[in-house]
């Protein structure tokens, strides 16, 4: 199964994360090459074909008003485990961070997410195969090309793979807005797997339940509560500064 990525960033991060392959590259005509010199420079010497094509063609794909006239047939995404997410952190020899996401399905959620992830340096992501947006070439262009890099595990139940890395020693940890707990006033520099709840819904019960304990971002009693996105934000940067100080 092949996807067709489209916008300068996705297309670029995948030639240079080089987990995908490439089988041709799509450039409109009227498209300067200002901007994309390094992304024709790498296609080239990778070997990718590129084809100059009328704007019309871009017309037809889902952000055609993001598209910038570039976009590229590749092959689907590669999806990692489990196990090679610790793995990861295994070898960086630093703690694991993990995120886990309970029912996120709006795309710019999910990119924005998985590019926070990575500007953090979580060492992958965990979703539930039947409740979170697909990784599409949409939510490659709503994290700026960052989900190309990113480790990336989709598992048949949530519930079941927090047990198991609680049984590889890692404390998990949900955002949930009506915890007492402040996120700043936590531990977090442990071992640990972030859960962060659907759009509306938040962390499902039973989900919640997995957890070892929960977390809220202090916020002004008059202000709605915050996105998925921006909840995950606040929490990833909290665990890295406290690794830091």
């Amino acid at each position: 199964m092949s996807d067709l990525l489209y916008g300068i960033h996705p297309v670029d991060e995948a030639l240079v994360a080089g987990r995908r392959e490439f089988e041709k590259l799509y450039v409109s005509k009227t498209r300067q090459t200002k901007g994309i010199q390094g992304l024709l420079e790498r296609a080239r010497a990778k070997g990718i074909a590129t084809q100059y094509t009328e704007p019309d063609y871009f017309k037809s794909l889902p952000g055609k008003s993001v598209h910038q006239g570039v976009a590229a047939r590749v092959s689907g995404y590669p999806l990692a485990d489990i196990g090679t997410i610790l793995r990861k952190a295994e070898t960086d020899d630093v703690l694991p961070m993990v995120l886990a996401l309970d029912g996120v399905v709006d795309p710019q959620n999910l990119g924005s997410l998985i590019r926070t992830a990575l500007a953090m340096g979580i060492h992958g992501i965990v979703l539930a195969k039947d409740r979170s947006a697909p990784l599409s070439p949409s939510v490659s262009k709503a994290s700026a090309g960052a989900m190309e890099h990113m480790l990336i595990a989709r598992i048949p139940n949530l519930v079941t793979a927090l047990k198991g890395l609680k049984k590889a020693g890692l404390w998990v940890v949900g955002a949930h807005a009506g915890s007492e707990q402040r996120v700043d006033e936590a531990d977090l520099n442990v071992g640990l797997v972030l859960v962060i709840g659907g759009e509306g819904k938040g962390i499902r019960p039973l989900v919640r339940k997995t957890c070892d304990y929960l977390v809220s971002v202090p916020q002004q009693k008059l202000a709605d509560s915050l996105n998925a996105a921006v909840a995950g934000a606040i929490v990833m940067y909290e665990m890295v500064r406290q690794r830091r100080k």
